[in-house]
């Protein structure tokens, strides 16, 4: 595969009007990568939701090789806006859209041995693609379509066992999944969803009562003995069950990494910052109304082992790219003069630039909190204190009726 990938690279720099096309390519890395996702997600995070979905709406001005991140971007600020379903429509595109990026383009591959990877179409980091699926079970469950939800923890699912080692720490994912499945009694398999969730955690008190719960209920009187040690002291009790989806600060963006070599070898490499977003203390008010330990997952941490998966990968693919470059330097030299394979060596040069594209408005984290409380009607605050950082924030929920044995569902991002 690589060799015919090499074979394709070194036709197409053959082509007639190369070096036309290649100084071209120079200017649109140059001037239109950055474009309109960055405009938009500049708008998203000044408080400007609705001038961020404009620009979003006006599509990729570059092709389709942003397509995948329009989407996705479009799908978190409708979301934002409450518009969960045309929030769902933008999702379903990008997850059908990721389904096809399967089958890659030996075209567009070879293309980018010449080039970098901002010229091939974006198909997402395993991370994300996992996060389409989250943002369509929470809008599903906000909506009320239960039966849709499970479809997507579902396909969720399959992303986590096809990359288990890179989604382990998606906490947040993997707890709304088990949620979707005891939301319609499919009681085994919330079980098992959380049986796994309590070996990977830091520690199994978060999801314990839930573990003990679906135990009970299948007959496995080991594992309730085994996990009611990890019950939380005063456990909260209640004929209604409100579910909060906290979402708050914003994932690290990806960055530019180099390694230069002489005479012009350069190395190019994405990553992101190791910066983590703090984990707020949540306390509803009034505080007779108690809530489960909460489950939450850190997006930056998620998102760095996801590219973390890909290094082998990102490795082999640069490092042909190099060769290739090198080649195609010393092939001109040969062909022409020195001063020829200098120009052509400083093109490569620059246009060797990690492929830093991310799906910029995601929080940087995500927390699933649950309160239990009586049927009735209910007037709450939700109480954020940020332990180390001396900032608290106190939220107004909407005003709401529940009744006897319903599960409600709210999103809030701050």
């Amino acid at each position: 595969m690589l060799i015919s990938l090499l074979q394709a690279g070194f036709a197409f720099v053959r082509r007639p009007g190369f070096r036309y096309f290649i100084l071209f390519l120079l200017l649109l890395c140059l001037g239109g990568c950055a474009g309109r996702l960055n405009k938009a997600s500049a708008r998203y995070y000044a408080g400007q939701p609705q001038q961020a979905l404009e620009l979003l709406e006006k599509g990729d001005h570059l092709g389709k090789r942003n397509q995948l991140l329009f989407l996705l971007e479009k799908g978190v600020v409708y979301h934002q806006l409450g518009d969960y379903q045309e929030s769902i429509q933008q999702l379903l595109q990008a997850a059908q859209l990721i389904d096809q990026f399967e089958m890659l383009s030996v075209t567009e591959q070879a293309g980018s041995l010449v080039t970098n990877e901002w010229m091939t179409r974006y198909k997402g980091e395993y991370s994300e693609r996992l996060w389409v699926h989250s943002y369509l079970m929470m809008n599903y469950l906000l909506l009320g379509q239960y039966d849709d939800a499970l479809v997507e923890a579902k396909q969720a699912l399959e992303r986590l066992e096809k990359h288990p080692k890179a989604l382990q720490r998606a906490y947040f994912t993997r707890a709304l999944i088990a949620l979707c499945f005891a939301n319609l009694a499919e009681d085994n398999d919330a079980y098992l969803v959380y049986r796994q969730l309590a070996d990977d955690l830091p520690s199994p008190v978060t999801v314990a009562a839930d573990i003990v719960r679906y135990a009970d209920r299948l007959g496995m009187v080991d594992e309730v003995e085994k996990y009611r040690s990890f019950l939380p002291r005063n456990l909260p009790a209640g004929e209604a069950e409100l579910v909060l989806f906290v979402a708050n600060g914003r994932i690290p963006e990806k960055r530019p990494g180099n390694v230069v070599l002489p005479p012009s070898i350069r190395f190019a490499f994405p990553y992101y910052s190791k910066r983590t977003t703090p984990r707020p203390r949540m306390t509803i008010l009034p505080e007779k109304w108690k809530s489960l330990p909460p489950v939450s997952s850190d997006l930056g941490t998620v998102a760095r082992d996801s590219l973390a998966a890909r290094k082998t990968r990102i490795i082999a693919k640069e490092t042909l790219r190099v060769a290739t470059k090198e080649a195609i330097a010393q092939s001109v030299g040969n062909k022409n003069d020195a001063a020829a394979e200098a120009i052509m060596r400083v093109t490569l040069f620059l246009l060797e630039e990690p492929d830093t594209r991310s799906w910029k408005t995601l929080p940087g984290r995500l927390t699933l909190l649950r309160i239990l409380l009586p049927a009735g009607h209910h007037k709450l605050q939700l109480k954020l204190n940020f332990p180390g950082i001396y900032e608290q924030h106190t939220i107004d929920l909407p005003e709401f009726e529940i009744r006897q044995g319903q599960r409600m569902f709210r999103s809030i991002r701050y």
